[in-house]
């Protein structure tokens, strides 16, 4: 049974024009900032179409910076939804992220301080996609990505859907050469909740941390990007690379053998870590021949809003 709604009869035409310029304003500017659960486009007629990974949570995290969402952003966002109506989004800012690590690792008193402390918003964003990841799992979208036409439901192959856990896509791999250092991107990231291979990239990352702290004699809020170094190694997409390979490592109790997972055209799980090849999430890195290649699941757009001395916006 609908639940009766209220009639409301009389409106004063001014109160109407105030009315439609509040809601103009607020849904059409876009610098607008969303709260975490704010943003669906659940459509449940879809829900037979492919059976959801059992591991991996139906939800996408984005976060947004002081600006909000510029135009581009909001429609790449839309896109993707539009695309994959049977997931979520969660929008955090500045003030929601810093509330949810409060809450969501106060057994974890040192990453709290660490991350409330951090004062270079790059480093506190790339942060905060991992722990969210480890806590809820999902997909992390940067800000500057658009959803190709394959659904996400699809992006795992059937014969690794019960066991992946992880899912990572290589950013440099087929055109630059065996001696070019191999990354994960880390624009899109796919995880199932409580994945180890992230655990072990957040210590790493609290490690890191300490070591640059006692390096220069400064606390967590006096480290600059000069003190911490190349942002792609001390936070982003190395960091990400390095933890993962560590992590799996430890469960072979061997070291991963690299041959085995680059120059991929193909989907590889070590593990319950799938590692997607170079065209699945960085199709305009890498560089095919002849080859047979799947089709891009993203495009990146490289905004790059962080390259700033400031690392982002203040």
């Amino acid at each position: 049974m609908l639940a009766q709604v209220p009639r409301f009869t009389k409106f004063s035409t001014t109160s109407i024009v105030i009315l439609s310029c509040l809601f103009f304003i607020l849904y059409f500017y876009p610098g607008r900032l969303a709260t975490p659960e704010s943003y669906s486009k659940y459509d449940p007629s879809t829900e037979g179409l492919q059976m959801p990974s059992p591991r991996i949570p139906e939800k996408i995290w984005y976060k947004v910076g002081p600006k909000g969402l510029s135009d581009k952003s909001h429609d790449w966002m839309d896109d993707c939804l539009h695309k994959n109506p049977g997931h979520v989004a969660h929008i955090f800012t500045d003030l929601t992220g810093d509330d949810y690590v409060q809450e969501n690792f106060a057994h974890r008193p040192d990453i709290v301080a660490a991350y409330l402390a951090l004062a270079v918003p790059i480093l506190k964003a790339d942060f905060l996609r991992y722990l969210l990841l480890f806590t809820e799992g999902g997909i992390w979208f940067d800000l500057d990505v658009s959803c190709g036409d394959v659904p996400i439901r699809e992006w795992i192959p059937q014969t690794m859907r019960a066991k992946a856990g992880l899912v990572v896509g290589w950013e440099f791999d087929i055109g630059w050469g065996e001696r070019f250092p191999r990354q994960f991107e880390s624009w899109a990231i796919m995880a199932a909740p409580g994945s180890p291979h992230l655990l072990m990239v957040i210590n790493d990352i609290m490690d890191a941390i300490r070591q640059k702290t006692e390096e220069y004699g400064v606390p967590v809020s006096g480290l600059t990007l000069e003190m911490t170094g190349s942002v792609i190694n001390f936070t982003g997409p190395k960091r990400l690379t390095h933890g993962v390979l560590k992590s799996l490592g430890l469960v072979r109790n061997e070291a991963i053998d690299m041959p085995s997972i680059s120059n991929l055209l193909e989907p590889v799980l070590i593990e319950d870590v799938l590692i997607l090849p170079g065209y699945s999430f960085a199709s305009s890195a890498n560089s095919y021949g002849n080859e047979t290649t799947g089709p891009a699941l993203v495009k990146h757009h490289y905004a790059g809003s962080w390259k700033n001395p400031k690392g982002g916006e203040i």
